[in-house]
């Protein structure tokens, strides 16, 4: 049977042992993560915890809905039980019917069909490392290999670097395409990546010329066989020396040989795109889910 749960009735640490024995476990659906992304987070639960849901909740003008945290990239049903799209169908028709909207996103493993919601087809991009990086760099395309000319011609460096540097240059050189993203927002990330880093799931990098600037960085979650690329970018100077290149074949050298995933975490930006494809990752797809339950005229505006 499944049960809606309050945040407070939630046994987190019977959530977190699904989550660890869930064939489809992202590092999202732990309790340590959603308690910094959506501190109010509910849930749906099977049984004893055979598989759960968190319900990302949010009110507004009396309205309760379901929204998907900012630097949060999937969620939906984990179990520990064979999926179907039957156990995710039932799951979703579980939903309490007070949220009245809900712009949510599941996971790679969470596949059904139903004229109810609206399903949109996200991209997201892989790479397996199982495989030494001589043959791994092979995969690169032109561009990559281009780049990483660059960088080598500029004797970049690459070095250990605090996160909230990384956060820091991020909010400088991507203030203009990130206006939606607010200073709250921002500070319950640097609170993710603090609690990440002391359980030993979070590592940061930076790129840097001869002369000490850093030209590009980023932050990177460890879970479960899987890297993640948490945020990142590079500055002006960085795009010139192939900095962002660099970074991204650093992780592939260090982690090469080894039974993991790198999850560039994918865009819908095709400049982006391109650029994680360069590595030779591969393509995969995830749903994100719209429902609209609100009154006529709030479903109008809305």
């Amino acid at each position: 049977m499944i049960r809606y749960l309050s945040h407070t009735e939630i046994d987190q640490e019977k959530w977190d042992l699904c989550l660890e024995q869930a064939s489809n476990s992202l590092v999202y659906g732990y309790s340590w993560y959603l308690n910094q992304v959506a501190p109010n987070w509910e849930a749906l639960v099977l049984d004893d915890y055979h598989a759960v849901m968190p319900l990302t909740r949010g009110r507004k003008y009396f309205i309760s809905y379901l929204y998907q945290p900012f630097f949060t990239q999937q969620l939906g049903v984990f179990a520990k039980i064979q999926l179907s799209q039957e156990l995710i169908s039932e799951f979703i028709a579980n939903v309490p019917s007070k949220f009245k909207y809900f712009d949510i996103s599941l996971n790679e493993q969470n596949y059904f069909l139903s004229e109810k919601f609206r399903l949109i087809k996200r991209k997201n991009y892989i790479l397996n490392l199982n495989r030494p990086y001589d043959k791994l760099v092979k995969d690169y395309n032109n561009q990559a290999v281009r780049n990483l000319k660059k960088a080598k011609k500029h004797d970049l460096e690459l070095k250990a670097i605090q996160f909230k540097e990384v956060v820091i240059f991020y909010r400088i050189h991507k203030s203009i395409v990130t206006q939606g993203v607010k200073a709250e927002n921002y500070q319950s990330l640097e609170n993710l990546m603090e609690v990440a880093w002391k359980r030993g799931k979070l590592f940061s990098k930076g790129v840097y010329s001869k002369s000490g600037e850093l030209l590009a960085c980023g932050s990177f979650l460890m879970q479960k066989g899987r890297i993640i690329f948490l945020i990142g970018t590079s500055s002006a100077s960085g795009r010139e020396n192939g900095a962002m290149h660099f970074l991204m074949d650093s992780i592939v050298f260090q982690f090469a040989n080894h039974k993991m995933l790198f999850d560039f975490e994918g865009s819908e930006i095709p400049g982006i795109a391109r650029f994680y494809k360069s590595f030779g990752a591969i393509k995969t797809h995830y749903f994100r889910l719209k429902m609209n339950r609100l009154p006529w005229l709030l479903r109008l505006l809305k």
